[in-house]
């Protein structure tokens, strides 16, 4: 009888690369941060154990206790809620004191991201031509005072960077007498300029509430309608406030009141490139203009158009004041998002939480994903093995 010999065919080999390449498509596919997704949030939430999703329990866990642990020790702030959403599935919920999970929270400037995705759908659909559209063209029957050529020159995506060169001290020195003048778009048009558009940043919720003006200017209805339309609506957001000027324009930078979950919603839909079920909700092209770094102001802090960024975790983010948060990382598929009242003197415990119980409960993940790749290989090689010896054994016995 002709010595036994395991010989691997050619079919066989190509197997095999099949198997290869077949799982390393899967697993980039599913660190790409848009997975094919099989839900979409509209209707609720589903919830997951965190292990389900790569990440580990007894990293991510314990993050509740160090919220109450924060808030016992700071008298006057207080993390409201946290939401923690892995391969679109909430992994980690919990509310503190007297918010609970169907109470609205003030979003503060995270109504300036949103009013952003309004601004981006606009363009989507035609009724605003471009970010280079000169700003006072949508005033010209207004009389504005202190014109000058910088003035003219301010564009749509000045008001988006935050760089208008208005002479704007700030919203804390300016707040009060803003809010109590009697028609506060004028008065934005009206301040002095202090540079030249585009060459500065300079932190100015004045220009945001401009892009509210504009909407309703382009859109001939009020924000608050083409985003109950266009954008609240289609993702299921139905619990809201939105507060509005003395004119009845609802505020572009502030004003926004949500469900903690629906704040998730406003992540999820960027961290899936503008996609919402089988819709494009506002272009891929202007999700990455608005989260891709304009102004880099330290390894944690950049801004972009309307939206933060944090280099460092390859983030983005939309801020509110006193601790409002959506935190997305499109490579682990994660959006984090916070509700608070932080006072600006206690700080925020945001990227100690980030970096210490949600990102290191992921850090496994490539362990996952290398068990995802070989151990397919590992069990398809010894049965190839097996069935390419009986298949020896059959051609040995017809001989």
């Amino acid at each position: 009888m002709p010595k036994l010999a395991l010989i691997i065919s050619k079919k066989t080999i190509g197997l095999l690369w099949l198997v290869i390449l077949l799982n390393s498509f899967l697993i980039q596919n599913n660190v790409s941060g848009v997975a094919s997704r099989s839900y979409w949030p509209t209707e609720e939430w589903q919830t997951s154990q965190p292990g389900q999703q790569n990440m580990r329990s007894a990293i991510l866990n314990p993050v509740v206790d160090y919220i109450e642990e924060w808030n016992e020790d700071h008298q006057f702030s207080d993390v409201d809620s946290i939401i923690v959403v892995k391969n679109g599935f909430i992994v980690k919920e919990a509310y503190f004191g007297l918010f609970g999970e169907n109470d609205v929270h003030a979003l503060w400037s995270i109504t300036k991201s949103i009013t952003s995705i309004l601004i981006g759908i606009a363009i989507k659909e035609g009724f605003i031509e471009s970010v280079e559209e000169n700003v006072l063209d949508y005033f010209s029957d207004r009389e504005i005072a202190n014109i000058d050529t910088r003035k003219e020159s301010i564009k749509l995506k000045h008001l988006l960077m935050m760089s208008t060169g208005f002479d704007y001290p700030g919203d804390d020195a300016i707040w009060t007498g803003w809010m109590n003048a009697q028609n506060q778009v004028q008065y934005i048009l009206d301040l002095p300029m202090a540079t030249t558009p585009g060459s500065i940043f300079n932190y100015d919720t004045g220009g945001s509430h401009l892009l509210s003006a504009i909407l309703e200017i382009a859109t001939n209805r009020s924000t608050s309608e083409y985003a109950k339309e266009k954008l609240f609506d289609p993702l299921g957001i139905t619990h809201y406030t939105w507060l509005y000027d003395k004119q009845g324009i609802n505020f572009g930078g502030h004003g926004i009141y949500f469900e903690p979950k629906d704040i998730a919603k406003i992540g999820y839909l960027y961290l899936n490139n503008g996609t919402w079920e089988n819709e494009q909700i506002v272009s891929d092209e202007w999700v990455n203009y608005c989260t891709t770094t304009k102004w880099a102001l330290s390894n944690y802090w950049g801004y972009s158009h309307q939206w933060w960024t944090h280099p460092i975790f390859d983030a983005f983010a939309a801020a509110g004041k006193y601790g409002q948060r959506i935190i997305a990382i499109p490579k682990h598929d994660l959006v984090v998002t916070f509700t608070a009242t932080i006072s600006d003197a206690d700080g925020e415990p945001y990227f100690a939480i980030l970096e210490n119980y949600i990102l290191d409960a992921i850090g496994t993940e490539q362990i996952f994903l290398s068990y995802a790749i070989f151990l397919p290989i590992a069990l398809v090689i010894p049965l190839v093995l097996i069935l390419n010896g009986l298949n020896i054994r059959k051609k040995v016995r017809k001989k």
